[in-house]
């Protein structure tokens, strides 16, 4: 009796979720359903459950469980997964989710509206729309539907095909579902796990994980996200893909093609595909082994630089190297701060950035899950990083580096920044007697292990020591002072204080305190006629292009929700344009094919945009002609 209904399936999900007995309210309420519903289910799930060595055991006052081992529950929900489902209940978001994956993973096999109306119990009108919605999801990887007297099904060719399934596969990642706790048999979180189970059997998943593991072994490294994520996933789409017919045939991946394949990384290529034949009867081909053999490399494996590490080294000209010191060079210059000596920030980034010379060599791509967060939290960082690397894709003739590659990028940053401001030479100013400011500096060296408290003085003291090696001051009162940066903070350092002296520090570590700035090209570059007050930015980029012959197109970056730089560097004509919009929002297109010369004029403009006071002046400018009076003078 394999008919289970949706609320059946959710049903047996929650009670496989569970350690202990739960009542039937407590699953009513989840389900949103009745009791009584739920009591007259029961009958049909214990049936359904015979075939399995599984007790469903009831105990009056305590409510239900269901007592089985490990790997009988993994063979449970491979079953229930396979049944038909009856998606009464799916959202259309759901729904169409659920079409999309049938027409990828099955894309030898005809479908039809017909067909998915019966099976989704909606109206062939919502089948229709569904096709609409996704023919214009496939576009993105140059997928189409197929529409024959036959019926309908994909039409691509395989590598986009699996690019899709990938991407499928984020979304679904990323739903919130009942998640059943395998913590027990997988090195994966609960979400990832559940959300890979939704696509994949459950059994191949753990055993693409066993050999995993045995690579890091033959490697001596651990694989860190998101890379195993992308690995795993990327052998289980290939292993699906050759379930359902479909290899990759590409003459262009061939190994003994490839320069500098690593030896090494190809020995356990050959195998993990054998561990695969063995286990599951499937024959790769050169092609898929090609292929999988990129994606080893672009995870960072490959021959050994240490007794620990093994890294890639098919770069006999060294452009890893190259590229990480010229990005922290170009970054230390944008934010005006020096990170050239951190050789944490060096070696981090250079173990990043070989591997991602692979994956952009191969077209990888990878997914970076914090990237929203990232966005949110050190925006100004990413922008930089963003700009950096514009810059340099240029320089070193690179393929296009994605948003998701740069958020990682971004932490390193981020990271050495914060690092350096635990380093400080600090003076304390309070007022409240000898014991408080004893407790205050010993809370603040608890809070901040790295600081070295030079001294703890009265304001009157202060007025005749010499600040000049001193890098912050906090303190318990008002301070006349504008040589150094200070911050006013409770006597008993409340949590506050410690969350703002750490957000001023961040801020400080991309400006330098009361300095002067200097933006000469800014002031001869920028002309009346380029300024724009008041005007949307689809104008401006008209107004731009009016008498042009080719339009020009800008990558916009955004430094902070109110200051944005549009960048064009495909044109020989050097020009800048400034905007400023009816709110104060100030933005900047820069047009021009000379790096070092954007690259100047970038440093000003972050250099502007750090000055506080000028800003504000510039954002309440009416007039192009008060806004070229600010560079004039």
């Amino acid at each position: 009796m394999d008919n289970l209904t949706l609320r059946h399936k959710s049903f047996i999900k929650l009670m496989l979720k569970e350690n202990e007995y739960k009542p039937i309210k407590y699953f009513s309420n989840m389900l949103k359903v009745s009791d009584k519903t739920l009591k007259n289910d029961l009958p049909v799930i214990e049936k359904y459950l015979e075939k399995y060595p599984i007790t469903l055991d009831r105990k009056t006052g305590y409510g239900i469980i269901i007592k089985l081992e490990a790997n009988t529950k993994r063979e449970l929900l491979n079953d229930i997964n396979s049944l038909r489902e009856i998606q009464d209940q799916l959202s259309i978001t759901g729904r169409r989710s659920q079409i999309i994956k049938l027409l990828l993973v099955e894309s030898n096999t005809n479908t039809s509206i017909q067909k998915l109306s019966d099976k989704y119990y909606v109206s062939k009108a919502s089948i229709v729309n569904d096709f609409k919605y996704i023919e214009e999801w496939l576009q993105k990887f140059d997928i189409e539907l197929e529409k024959t007297i036959e019926g309908t099904k994909v039409s691509g060719n395989e590598t986009s095909i699996r690019k899709a399934i990938a991407s499928l596969l984020e979304e679904l990642l990323n739903e919130n579902t009942q998640e059943l706790d395998f913590s027990a048999i997988t090195r994966l979180d609960t979400t990832t796990f559940n959300g890979l189970q939704k696509m994949f059997n459950v059994d191949w998943v753990l055993y693409i994980e066993s050999i995993l593991t045995e690579l890091e072994y033959n490697f001596k490294c651990s694989i860190s996200e998101p890379y195993y994520i992308n690995l795993l996933t990327h052998i289980l789409i290939c292993l699906k893909r050759i379930e359902e017919g479909n290899q990759i045939e590409d003459s262009n991946c061939n190994l003994k093609l490839l320069d500098g394949v690593d030896e090494f990384v190809y020995e356990n290529t050959l195998k993990l595909v054998d561990n695969i034949y063995k286990k599951y009867k499937v024959k790769i081909s050169e092609s898929e082994i090609c292929y999988i053999y990129q994606f080893l490399v672009s995870t960072g494996l490959g021959k050994s630089i240490n007794e620990n590490t093994r890294l890639i080294n098919n770069d006999p000209n060294n452009i890893s190297k190259k590229l990480t010191e010229n990005m922290i060079t170009q970054i230390s210059d944008f934010i005006d701060y020096d990170l050239t000596q951190d050789t944490v920030l060096a070696e981090a980034l250079f173990l990043h950035i070989r591997p991602m010379l692979n994956r952009l060599k191969y077209n990888i791509q990878i997914k970076n899950p914090l990237l929203e967060e990232i966005q949110e939290r050190f925006s100004e960082i990413l922008g930089k990083c963003e700009l950096s690397i514009f810059l340099l894709v240029k320089k070193y003739n690179l393929y296009s580096i994605s948003i998701d590659e740069i958020g990682y990028i971004a932490t390193y940053f981020q990271a050495a920044i914060e690092r350096s401001i635990s380093k400080k030479r600090v003076m304390v100013i309070c007022h409240s007697g000898y014991g408080t400011s004893q407790l205050l500096t010993t809370r603040l060296r608890r809070a901040f292990p790295q600081w070295v408290i030079v001294d703890v003085l009265s304001t009157h003291a202060l007025s005749k020591t010499n600040i000049e090696d001193i890098d912050f001051i906090v303190s318990t009162v008002h301070l006349d002072i504008k040589e150094k940066p200070y911050l006013i903070i409770s006597a008993l350092l409340r949590e506050s204080d410690i969350a703002n002296i750490t957000n001023m520090l961040l801020n400080e570590s991309f400006e330098n305190f009361n300095k002067k700035i200097s933006i000469q090209h800014l002031k001869s570059d920028i002309s009346e006629r380029n300024i724009y007050i008041n005007k949307s930015e689809e104008s401006i980029k008209n107004k731009i292009n009016q008498n042009r012959k080719v339009r020009i197109l800008f990558k916009e970056i955004v430094l902070n929700k109110d200051f944005k730089i549009f960048i064009n560097n495909k044109n020989n004509r050097k020009e800048i344009f400034m905007a400023i919009s009816d709110e104060g929002d100030i933005s900047f297109y820069l047009i021009g094919d000379d790096n070092e010369y954007l690259k100047v004029i970038l440093i000003e403009i972050q250099q502007l945009y750090h000055s506080k006071n000028n800003i504000k002046y510039l954002s309440e400018c009416i007039t192009a002609k008060d806004v070229k009076r600010f560079f004039t003078n």
